[in-house]
């Protein structure tokens, strides 16, 4: 759930102060049997191949400098990994999940969702914000976001997280599709329509 990957610069390695001249060092066994070559520096009769930057397709999406030597892994430089799903804001990943544990924590999974689509409905409105971060701050309509600050090493902000990205990311089943408002069960919102109720909260659009 990243942006693309960037330029990365890669510092590479200086040669030795006494390597001095530069050879052609043959490389043997192409399908025709004939000896290919790559540059190379020797000296007293040691080959030092240049190091070459390739790009890991792994999860860290870094890229590696590899200098072509057994006795040292490859040098890992973190860059942004490449894939088709959109790109997050972190801050707006932490609204949201601020919202979800504070309104929903001791909901059920599914009312934790709930909660978390009526943001991203909001979002897709026009009317609210644009951002996760911009609807959950309007004025009157949730609670002092920037200063509620939740643990954040339990399964509920894990949780909470989770969630957050997935909604963000299109993810998930529409559990109260088109609902733009929640409040507890025990009140109600006659000017509304009733889209579900969802363990302590009623949803409406």
């Amino acid at each position: 759930m990243l942006a693309a990957l960037g330029s990365a610069h890669v510092a590479m390695a200086a040669m030795p102060d006494s390597v001095t001249r530069f050879a052609t060092a043959p490389i043997i066994g192409t399908d025709e049997d004939q000896a290919t070559t790559r540059d190379a520096a020797t000296q007293d009769g040691i080959v030092f191949r240049p190091a070459v930057a390739t790009i890991a397709n792994d999860t860290l999406g870094a890229v590696r400098l590899d200098t072509g030597t057994d006795d040292t892994g490859p040098n890992d430089i973190r860059a942004d990994q490449t894939n088709d799903e959109p790109d997050l804001d972190r801050r707006d990943v932490e609204c949201m999940a601020k919202v979800i544990v504070h309104e929903a924590g001791n909901q059920p999974y599914r009312g934790q969702m709930a909660v978390a689509q009526v943001i991203r409905t909001r979002m897709k409105s026009g009317g609210f914000g644009d951002s996760a971060c911009a609807v959950v701050k309007q004025r009157g309509q949730f609670f002092d976001v920037d200063s509620y600050q939740p643990s954040r090493t339990g399964q509920r902000w894990n949780t909470a997280i989770e969630i957050a990205t997935d909604t963000l990311q299109g993810e998930g089943d529409e559990v109260v599709p088109g609902a733009l408002f929640f409040h507890s069960a025990g009140a109600s919102m006659p000017t509304r329509t009733r889209v579900a109720q969802i363990a302590g909260h009623t949803f409406y659009r």
